[in-house]
This record gives C-alpha cells, structure tokens and sequence, in this order.
C-alpha cells in the first residue's frame, strides 16, 4: 500500500513538474524534434542501456554513468549518429542533486576538522594544475596563450568555450581538453579502485533502495526537494542551478533531520544513465581521424591532471591522516558530478567530494576570468 501511494506521489510530483508552464510545454510539444533527431536520442539511450548492463556484469565502479559514457563515446567517435538526450537532463540533474544530498547527515560536522587542509589546499592545486598544463599546451601542443589556458583551467567547460569563441581561440581543442579529462579522470580512478579494491575495501556495492522502502512523507521530503531546487536556485542566480538547488535543499534536509531517507536506487541509476549517455555522445560530430591531434593532447593533458591530483593527495593523507581516495576524488580534475557519484559507488565522502568542487568551481568563476583576460592581455 506504502509503495503505491510513494508511485502515486512520483507520478504526481513529475506532473507537476512538467505542467508548472503549460503553455510552454504545449509550444515545445508542438514542435516536436524530427525523425533524424528522434533516432539519435533512442540510439544514444539504446547504446547507454547496453553499455550500463555490460558494466553491470563486469562488476565496474559506478557501471550505469561509465558503461554508457563509454558506449556512446566509442560509438559518436566512431560516426554513429548519437544525440545526448539532454532534453532528459531537466529531470535527471535535480534528481542526481536530491541523491547527492542525501549524503549530508549531521554526522559529518565530526569530520569538519580534518576537512579544513585539504579544502584549503584547494586555490593551491587550481594553480599548480593550471600553470603545468598551460605550460604543456604552449610548449608541447604549441597552442596560442588563450587556447592553452583555457584548455587548462581545471573547471567551467561553458565558460572556457564561450571566452575562447569570444576571443578567438581554438574551441575545438578548448572542448576535447576538458571532455577528455572527464572521461579520462572517472575511467582512470574507477580502474585504479577496482585494481586496489582487494586491500583497501573499496567498491563494496551500498544497500539497494526501493521505491517501497521510502515512507510517503520521506518521499514528499525528497520530491519536494527534486521538484522545488531548481526554481530555489534560479531565484538566488546559483549556477548550474538544475542539480546545485535540488543539492542545497536535499542537504538541509538531511542535515536538519527533516529526513534520513536516501533516494531510491532506480532513480539514481536512471539519472546516471542519463548523464553518462550524455557525456558519452559530447562526441558525437567528431571523428578520429579528424581530431586525432586535440583528443591526443588532450588525453595527454588529463594525465598530467591527474598525476598533479594524485601527488596533492599524498598531502592531507599524510597531514590529517584523510583517506587516499577521498582526498584524489576532491582534487580529480572530472566535474563534480562524475567525482561525487564515483565517491557514491566506492563508499567515500560524497559530502567531501561535493563540498571540494563546489569550492574550486565558485574560486575558478572568481580568479580564471580575470587571469584569462591578464594573460590576454599579455599575449
């Protein structure tokens, strides 16, 4: 009976939703994508199904964002006319924000302490990852100043892209760097987690979450949450306001003791599959024959990232005794969204996790445009 109202509430709550702008749904229904498009959406989708179920079997850290990611990337670069399903994002991000919420309980204000370093540490990696890979782009890659910074600053893939076609940098390169070190960050520490899971007890699979087992009120919490961030966020201009709104007000929720309830694990892992396939099909348009140049140097780049990550790391490890992949995960150069959901699957902080990138991504709005336009001016 529980789970039927809790089906009620979603169907209910997903109406409202989507009917908060009739008039403006019913224009976009009326103008539905054609057939061509249609098809890239449903391939995309398919694709990212298969990929998820494929790493699924084979037991992969966060297998429903990677598997699909994977499958589409492999499939757009190869010329398959995938389409990102980002017209599914409306509904996936505010439910990934409620997921990621949740993490927040009140016991991790015991944790505040050790997390000071690290968190502070933070302004030291945007700029020794950011002056290591501008020197790799100008020297190795030989790219102008503007395409090398921008190609370099660990965050904001929008905003790099729109200042580089402002000002005349080479975009294409500016989107492979920041799409590659993404891919190449959750592929990377998801392989090293599996290769040392034996040891440290990494990628113990958490409890599974039915739409039953969240009481009606729970649910409404959680809903309401979902439902109600978005606007939350655009009414106080916070960015990427989709996912950071159903964020905000899932961790008050939860760190109030409004409720303790986590997400159901379907709606999590429609959400990944989502976001992963839309990651994945970034790609689509681009070949490797005719990016094989920008994809190599920005592989190249995401490595270094990631050695500079890791070797930051080491520090809270050894000052505040932090765990390894907890304090990788919260200087890896992915986004919050892949960090956060990688430290969702292999039982790390994703409180710590979210809390590190939100922190570099507000200091790279604050300092990265006013250091692109110095340097700018200096080239």
């Amino acid at each position: 009976m529980m789970g039927t109202g809790v089906r009620a509430l979603v169907c209910a709550a997903g109406l409202a939703y989507w009917g908060r702008n009739l008039r403006g749904r019913m224009t976009a229904f009326a103008k539905l994508p054609d057939r061509k498009t249609q098809t890239g959406y449903a391939m995309a989708l398919l694709l990212g199904i298969i990929g998820g179920a494929l790493a699924d079997w084979l037991n992969a850290p966060l297998p429903w964002f990677v598997g699909p990611m994977v499958v589409n990337t492999f499939a757009a670069l190869m010329g398959a006319p995938v389409i990102g399903p980002n017209f599914l994002r409306p509904i996936a991000l505010p439910a990934l924000g409620v997921v990621l919420g949740a993490a927040f309980l009140p016991e991790i204000f015991a944790n505040l302490r050790q997390w000071a370093l690290p968190l502070g540490l933070i302004p030291v990696f945007i700029l020794i990852s950011t002056f290591v890979n501008y020197v790799f782009f100008r020297r190795i890659a030989r790219e102008d100043a503007i395409t090398a910074y921008l190609s370099s600053v660990p965050g904001g893939l929008t905003d790099m892209i729109l200042l580089g076609e402002a000002y005349g940098g080479n975009t294409r390169q500016i989107a492979l760097a920041h799409s590659m070190r993404v891919m190449v960050s959750v592929l990377a520490i998801a392989f090293v987690v599996v290769w040392h899971s034996g040891s440290v007890g990494q990628g113990a699979p958490r409890p599974v979450t039915h739409l039953g087992d969240v009481g009606l009120r729970d649910g409404a919490v959680l809903l309401a949450c979902a439902v109600l961030g978005p606007w939350v966020a655009k009414a106080l201009r916070i960015p990427a306001g989709l996912m950071l709104g159903a964020l905000l007000l899932s961790a008050v929720a939860h760190l109030t003791g409004v409720t303790r309830a986590p997400v159901p694990t379907v709606v999590s892992l429609g959400a990944q599959l989502v976001l992963g396939t839309s990651v994945g099909a970034r790609f689509a348009g681009v070949t490797f024959g005719s990016a094989a140049r920008s994809m190599g140097f920005g592989l190249a780049s995401s490595l270094v990232s990631l050695v500079v990550s890791a070797a930051m790391a080491l520090v809270p490890v050894w000052l505040v005794g932090l765990d390894y992949f907890e304090a990788l995960l919260g200087y890896a150069p992915g986004g919050m969204m892949e960090m956060s959901l990688l430290a969702l699957a292999i039982n790390q902080s994703v409180a710590y996790v979210t809390v590190a990138h939100i922190i570099r991504y507000v200091l790279v709005m604050l300092t990265a445009i006013g250091a692109f336009h110095v340097i700018r001016r200096w080239a």
